[in-house]
């Protein structure tokens, strides 16, 4: 064994971790061992994921028998992570622990050992003298080392006086330690890297480093230990078993994927395949990563396709599990809720994988194992500079929620949002695209997206094809443009070159798409009993449409009512209630809670198993929120009028289930809507609706929507979906808009463009890499919008009992409580709680707490028995408000 691996004093003393839990025991874990750790669970990582482990070896100029080399001098580095905390500036947080070879009490700056470790190594001589004889070539060492240095996920550019803040103490401290572990793993010189590797090594590794940080940080496998072992003892009888037992009961090891083949068998469904599903089963399956784009109609089964293609990829070796992205909460439950059976069959019968929903609190499924178990403990930064946050506070607040913890799951379902979050400047992105990368990820109801999150989309895509994982994309309704847009995107990322043009040529439909080196498009056939023709009507006006529903009610038929603002839905159900109808209600402003409690109700009396005593003459009125995937079948329908894809899509809530009695003669879409004469007025729209005009602001794009509809009077499936589609979105619709509507049209294809635009500056770019020099303002994940809209307040609900505030809604895990008790309204509507609550110190008292966890949520005390509130709007006027479980929160206008 070589000297230098053995723990003299200068190591034994500095410290890594402070803060023990058992006060009897060693008060401190030597920063050394903290290093080895690291490293050996980055070893484990890759023993376990061996297919990462591959690509990380490829990206080198090197044959494979060299990749054993390149990982033991990788994880020599890995080790290196924390070279910053030999600083007296870092040491001096615990001032009871400063090693006693520095000669200074003084208290130190505030200090970023991640930032330290990063300049120490680029500008002691020493120090660089070491690395550069592992890593040559300088573009390679950004590449290499710049994820290793900025473990904690956001890179930072600054600057220190590396003498005030490591003294020569220090700096020869992290000298002899480098010099120690190059030795200690017998770390050779890494080849070059290959051309065009660097962006790709960088963003994989700096995942890889940040999630082995956090489980070598973690005291439930990685115990303080006293400083008398050698660095060679202590990582072969300490750091790697540990490490290995980390990586197992952390639930970071993949379930395998059963051997079961074909739709019938997975699904064990009772209706036959359709061609979507048949062409799941048979299409030849890419080569590395691949798009696939199935555009096919509401009800056709595509997610049940996509799941099929999915595991016959993970069958190949072209993912470790599945993760389905979707646009809502409401449609990620609904999925979550359709998919629990058919799960199961994805993976062999002996194993257990884990299942987690990426938006919410709710409880994992009964059966499957936490995805990501890393336990919870809530460290703080040390001493008084709470910027340097230690990685197991990190570690716990990052995985607090299941949203977080979806991307390590065998099954991730969730909304969209938490997969963009992996593209942008938003802390441990790089775990994020981590965890995807190795997974099939779906996208459902992919033309439900703005052109700002479009433009996410496609970086998403990008990336997702960069990393080598698959994509499968579903829409019913994907305009050209957008489907040759996510086609340039995945092949920029699969090639390593810039986004151009990709040919996608077919206005088949329904049409499946393969994109591999090149595209590969094959028209299917809707299964006869699919198709169908829904006759389409207009009513003229709000009030005509109520007695629509009424009407419909009293004859026995379940009905939807769909608005498209909240307010306009709670008026309608007020309205319905004096004409005796008493309606549910169902939108986005209720607590969390109470919503998931309705969603379930919903789905029950209206969903593909409600029995005919439970929907008769039942109403529901709702917003946007049942437009997409939730499977509900209506016999009837009254809408707002909204965009040609959106109509679409709510249409295909009409008679989805063919085996039903009815009390229609058919199926008929009752759209409120201004006609559409030739030379409407700019107000065409807001004359009809003054507050839904401001939700869908291209009145021009409604005007073409209502014309196709109304001239066509009627949707015959599938044959006018493709046109429809693209007689609005398509290249030749602008020639058809009147002029009264023309100004905004541009007004709104300017703010499109603005916001496409918007969106590139805020992606990361990805031959940028995970390195120093980027534009990027990396911040926490909490403080990135991934949706370009109108700021919003969250709010949680609390019950006041004189004495204390509970959540509103009970749960025996406090977090989750107060999850579920949420609900958001826009800033302008609600921009926080009125002064003078009777509970307004006890709610103070709690937020206190919430806002060291970066938690800017405002709690929202129903003192009274009406359960009213007074807030203050954006422009701080006090409004009032109030909350029922079954009507959500109403809030007032402001007085003018």
């Amino acid at each position: 064994m070589a000297e230098g691996t053995r723990m003299d004093c200068s190591f034994t003393t500095f410290w890594g971790k402070a803060s023990p839990q058992n006060e009897s025991g060693p008060q401190y874990h030597p920063l050394a061992y903290h290093a080895l750790d690291v490293a050996a669970a980055f070893e484990a990582l890759l023993g376990t994921w061996e297919s990462v482990a591959r690509s990380l070896a490829a990206a080198f100029s090197a044959s494979p028998d060299q990749h054993s080399d390149i990982i033991r001098t990788l994880s020599a580095l890995v080790a290196l992570h924390d070279v910053g905390k030999f600083a007296w500036a870092f040491q001096a947080k615990v001032p009871d622990l400063l090693p006693s070879v520095f000669q200074t009490t003084a208290r130190p700056s505030p200090y970023r050992h991640d930032l330290g470790g990063a300049l120490l190594s680029a500008e002691d001589e020493d120090l660089r003298a070491v690395l550069d004889a592992l890593v040559e070539d300088p573009v390679d060492a950004t590449a290499v080392l710049d994820p290793i240095f900025f473990h904690h996920g956001r890179i930072r550019d600054a600057s220190y006086d590396l003498v005030n803040v490591f003294r020569p103490e220090g700096v020869a401290a992290a000298r002899s330690f480098t010099t120690a572990i190059r030795e200690l793993f017998g770390a050779a010189a890494l080849p070059r890297l290959r051309p065009g590797a660097a962006s790709t090594l960088s963003w994989r590794l700096a995942g890889l480093v940040a999630l082995a940080d956090w489980l070598g940080s973690n005291v439930r496998w990685f115990d303080y230990a006293p400083g008398n072992r050698s660095l060679e003892d202590y990582l072969a009888e300490i750091a790697r078993p540990m490490a290995r037992q980390a990586v197992a009961e952390a639930g970071l090891a993949a379930a395998k994927p059963s051997s079961i083949k074909g739709f019938l068998a997975l699904t064990r469904s009772s209706f036959p395949a359709t061609s979507a599903q048949i062409w799941a089963e048979t299409v030849e399956l890419v080569e590395g990563a691949g798009l696939y784009v199935l555009e096919d109609a509401m009800g056709s089964g595509k997610t049940e396709a996509a799941l099929v293609l999915a595991h016959r990829l993970m069958q190949s070796g072209g993912g470790s599990g599945v993760f389905v992205a979707l646009p809502t909460m409401a449609t990620a439950n609904a999925l979550f809720d359709r998919m629990a059976e058919l799960y199961r069959r994805l993976f062999c019968a002996e194993s257990t994988p884990s299942l987690a929903l990426a938006h919410s609190a709710a409880a994992l499924h009964p059966g499957f194992r936490p995805a990501l178990d890393l336990g919870s403990r809530d460290d703080r930064g040390y001493g008084r500079d709470a910027g340097d946050e230690t990685a197991s506070a990190q570690c716990t607040r990052w995985i607090a929620e299941d949203r977080r913890r979806a991307f390590f799951a065998d099954l991730g379902v969730g909304t969209i949002d938490q997969a963009l979050m992996a593209v942008l400047a938003a802390t441990h992105a790089p775990i994020r695209q981590l965890g995807l990368s190795r997974r099939i990820l779906i996208i459902d109801e992919a033309h439900a997206y703005d052109s700002y999150m479009q433009e996410e989309l496609a970086t998403l895509i990008e990336f997702q094809a960069a990393l080598g994982g698959s994509t499968v994309v579903l829409s019913a309704t994907l305009p050209t443009v957008i489907k040759s847009k996510l086609a340039a995107a995945f092949s920029a990322g699969r090639t390593g070159t810039k986004r151009a043009n990709f040919p996608i040529w077919s206005s088949e439909y329904p049409l499946a798409t393969t994109v591999g080196d090149k595209a590969h498009e094959l028209p299917i056939v809707l299964r006869p009993d699919l198709a169908r023709t829904i006759a389409v009507t207009r009513i003229d006006g709000p009030e005509a449409a109520v007695q629509r529903v009424v009407q419909h009610a009293r004859a026995g038929a379940a009905v939807a009512c769909i608005r498209n603002t909240v307010d306009d839905a709670i008026d309608t159900v007020s309205v319905l209630a004096e004409q005796g109808i008493a309606a549910q209600l169902f939108h986005a402003r209720f607590a969390l809670g109470d919503r998931l409690a309705i969603e379930r109700e919903v789905v029950a009396r209206f969903g593909r198993d409600s029995k005919a005593a439970d929907r008769r003459g039942r109403v529901l009125v709702a917003t946007q929120v049942v437009e997409q995937s939730l499977d509900l079948d209506f016999d009837a329908m009254v809408t707002d009028l909204a965009p040609i894809d959106l109509m679409i899509q709510r249409a295909g809530r009409l008679w989805r289930h063919n085996n039903r009695p009815r009390v229609l003669d058919g199926p008929v879409l009752e759209v409120v809507s201004p006609f559409p004469h030739d030379d409407p007025s700019p107000n065409w729209l807001s004359a009809m609706f003054p507050k839904a005009q401001w939700v869908y602001r291209d009145h021009a794009l409604l005007w073409l929507s209502a014309r196709d509809l109304f001239d066509r009077g009627m949707l015959k499936v599938p044959d006018d979906l493709r046109p429809m589609v693209e007689g609005v979105y398509g290249p030749d619709a602008d020639a058809r808009i009147p002029a009264g509507l023309i100004r905004q049209r541009n007004d709104a294809l300017g703010k499109a463009l603005a916001a496409a635009g918007h969106a590139g500056q805020n992606v990361l770019k990805f031959h940028d890499g995970y390195r120093r020099g980027s534009a990027h303002v990396w911040r926490d994940d909490l403080d990135v919008p991934t949706r370009l809209a109108e700021p919003v307040t969250t709010f949680r609900l609390a019950r006041w009992d004189r004495n204390a505030l509970r959540p509103w809604i009970a749960d025996p895990d406090d977090r989750r409580a107060w999850r579920l008790s949420e609900l958001s309204v826009r800033t302008t509507r609600a921009a926080g709680r009125a002064p003078g609550s009777p509970a307004d110190a006890a709610a103070a008292a709690i937020e206190a707490a919430w806002r060291g966890r970066h938690d800017l949520a405002v709690v929202l005390p129903l003192v009274d028995p009406e359960c009213g509130i007074s807030l203050i709007d954006g422009r701080n006027r006090i409004v009032s408000a109030r909350y029922h479980k079954e009507i959500g929160l109403s809030v007032a206008a402001a007085p003018v």
